[in-house]
């Protein structure tokens, strides 16, 4: 963490020990409002905490405007901020197990009695952190938007397409290359022709406004998209149960709202970029059939990179269960 933020951070917790009040939660969240899971997730989350405690419970939500995303795991496990709304990736350096999560397939209940949250939630408790909520689309999360349509071969045999490491595995089974570059320098070098396509979550293209330098969707999509809420333990069990059920409800209410949400956001902006000029394109069916096992396989590679024995623990306990490869 750099020393400027590290400053604006101390200065916000001196500020808050001095004037807020013991019921108040500092949230600090990975995505300004401008991303729409802030709007559909943390923010109904916190509203609903404080109506369900009658406004003895205040949040305070900062943004990656204090603290940058890849550095905000460690402010909370020291306690500086009380709560995390995050996802897996974003903490790679310090645990990769929740990186999983996108390869992670079923109903709500089926992933709640699975387990799998209990391990999630014994593991982050390790490094301090009791896991409130994992929010996982239905079916859809990721794709690609590309400048040119897929050609007789069925795939991108020869392609450069914009990728994080999360996305080299699918991107190399269909034959291409991965180029690793911020979302914020995509736009030009799509227009430029540096890149023939880009991997992005499947709602999002619209506002980066790709759709006017990259006129096609690359189908089926892949994979599917979490959301972590992440609480300081020491703040946790400083919590009376009745507090401690209040968080557990809200968290379920946001796991149920993107299970049910994400799917339908992705749909409309998909038919708002066709309105704009974009096409489907498809993959072969080779290459179909294949794109859901080659994204697990990465997710879950990361995950058993960087944790070992215990990410390929979980991936088995999940898959026994039928909701992953």
């Amino acid at each position: 963490m750099s020393r400027t933020h590290l400053g604006l951070i101390v200065a916000a917790s001196l500020g808050l020990a001095s004037g807020a009040q013991a019921a108040d939660i500092r949230l600090l969240s990975s995505w300004d409002k401008t991303n729409p899971a802030f709007g559909m997730l943390a923010e109904p989350f916190a509203k609903g905490v404080e109506a369900a405690t009658k406004g003895n419970t205040k949040f305070i939500i900062s943004g990656p405007e204090t603290v940058p995303p890849f550095e905000q795991l460690q402010p909370v496990t020291t306690g500086v901020f009380q709560m995390l709304f995050t996802h897996g990736i974003y903490h790679y350096g310090t645990t990769g197990l929740a990186v999983g999560m996108d390869a992670v397939r079923g109903n709500v209940e089926d992933r709640r009695k699975s387990g799998m949250i209990d391990a999630l939630d014994k593991h982050y408790q390790k490094l301090g952190l009791k896991v409130v909520a994992v929010a996982i689309s239905a079916t859809k999360g990721y794709h690609m938007v590309l400048r040119a349509p897929v050609g007789a071969s069925g795939d991108l045999q020869g392609k450069k397409i914009r990728g994080t490491p999360s996305y080299h595995t699918v991107i190399g089974m269909l034959g291409a290359s991965p180029v690793v570059l911020p979302g914020g320098e995509v736009y030009s070098a799509l227009e430029k022709g540096v890149v023939d396509g880009a991997a992005w979550p499947a709602s999002g293209v619209l506002g980066m406004r790709w759709y006017e330098v990259a006129k096609f969707m690359l189908r089926p999509s892949f994979g599917l998209s979490h959301y972590l809420f992440l609480m300081n333990l020491n703040a946790w069990n400083r919590l009376t149960d009745a507090e401690r059920n209040i968080l557990l409800a809200e968290g379920r209410k946001a796991e149920d709202t993107w299970f049910k949400e994400y799917d339908r956001m992705v749909a409309e902006e998909e038919a708002e970029l066709i309105k704009r000029g974009m096409q489907i394109t498809e993959m072969g069916a080779t290459q179909s059939a294949k794109v859901q096992a080659a994204w697990a396989d990465a997710q879950w590679g990361l995950a058993e990179k960087k944790n070992g024995q215990e990410a390929k623990d979980l991936r088995a306990l999940l898959k026994s269960k039928g909701l992953t490869d």
